[in-house]
């Protein structure tokens, strides 16, 4: 894993994946990968399978209210 571009596409489709309510933890990036690959959001399957947690964070932080005490 490692530092990765986020791309509107990956923001767009982790904002939706956010906003579903089926998502208990939207730090949990393998319950939000599931379901990203449940609605063939490749992008955002792509990006939580190659980003690192700080990306990854980063992304989430950006289409939700997490905070670094949240983590």
């Amino acid at each position: 894993m490692s530092r990765v571009s986020i791309t509107e596409a990956v923001l767009e489709q982790l904002e939706t994946a956010v906003r579903s309510g089926q998502i208990d933890d939207p730090v949990a990036r393998y319950e939000v990968q599931a379901l990203a690959f449940d609605r063939d959001y490749d992008e955002l399957v792509e990006f939580i399978s190659t980003a690192d947690a700080a990306t990854y964070f980063e992304a989430v932080s950006r289409v939700s209210d997490v905070s670094p005490r949240d983590a």
